[in-house]
Parts: C-alpha cells; structure tokens; sequence
C-alpha cells in the first residue's frame, strides 16, 4: 500500500500505487502515515545538469553514452516523526531525471521509491528504511533489471544517547 502526498498543496493519495510526479525546479514533498506508527516525510529537490557538470559520459542513471540527464536528484530529506534520518549523497546523486516518487511501507519500516530516466535509459530505485536508518538502496534498468543493476547496504553506528 502506497500512500503519497503532495503538502504544499495538500492533496494527498491514499490508494494502493500512489505515486507523487517530481517538481522539475523546486520542492516535492512526501509522506506516509501508518497506523500506531510516527509519520514519515520525505523533501526531494532536483537540480538541473549545467554545462560545467563535471561528469560527460553515462555515469548517472537515467543518462545514455554522451548524453546526460537534465536533472540529478539534488537532495533528499528523511524524517521518522521529528527524527531526520541521515542519506548520504552517494544514495541518491547519481540519479538522472527522477520523474515520479513514493513512499511505501515494509515489514521492518519504509521505502522510498523513485522512477526517472526515459525510453531506454529508464529505471526503477529504492532506498529502503528500517528503525531510524537507511540500510539499503537498489537500482535497477526497466529494459534489462537482471543485467543492469546496483544494490548497495549502509551500516551506520547506532547512538546509545550516551555520547
């Protein structure tokens, strides 16, 4: 079950695949609620691919060789309730013209589901949240999801409150 939102207007989807289509030069907002449990938000921004991108070749997902995306996911925020979940950059900086998004329950937490590039170049990545962290994240072509694809798995020190 998916349950997306759109704050700033709040317009919010409850049906099961809801998913929210990315703003091209500004702020999307996400959120799941699930019952007995804290709410989720998640900001995304994009940023477009200037000239002076350092990167030239296919080396972002949604690109082609000598054709870049024209936008990366340029930030992305995570909160558990009030709690901001830390996402390093190599989660989500090499993902070219992200399109649409949502967030979804999972037996142990949450995903954050996004889908961009175009045609041939499309694909699906999920970074996947469990008790206050991001422990993994998935990307996967949509013409060839056997052959072209990353799993990557976090681990981050866990705080005791006692530092």
């Amino acid at each position: 079950m998916t349950i997306a939102c759109r704050l700033s207007h709040a317009v919010c989807g409850s049906a099961a695949g809801t998913t929210q289509t990315l703003k091209p030069d500004g702020r999307t907002d996400l959120a799941l609620t699930r019952p007995g449990m804290k709410p989720v938000r998640v900001a995304l921004w994009l940023a477009k691919v200037e000239t002076s991108f350092p990167y030239k070749d296919a080396l972002l997902w949604g690109g082609d060789v000598g054709v870049l995306p024209l936008e990366v996911a340029g930030s992305i925020e995570v909160y558990d309730g009030d709690q901001m979940i830390f996402v390093p950059l190599s989660a989500y900086g090499d993902l070219g013209d992200v399109k649409l998004a949502s967030v979804d329950p999972t037996a142990r937490g949450f995903a954050l589901n996004l889908h961009g590039g175009a045609t041939a170049s499309s694909y699906d990545a999920k970074l996947s949240f469990e008790g206050g962290y991001l422990v993994s994240r998935s990307v996967a072509s949509r013409e060839f999801p056997q052959q072209m694809r990353e799993q990557t798995s976090y681990l981050f020190l866990k705080r005791t409150g006692n530092e």
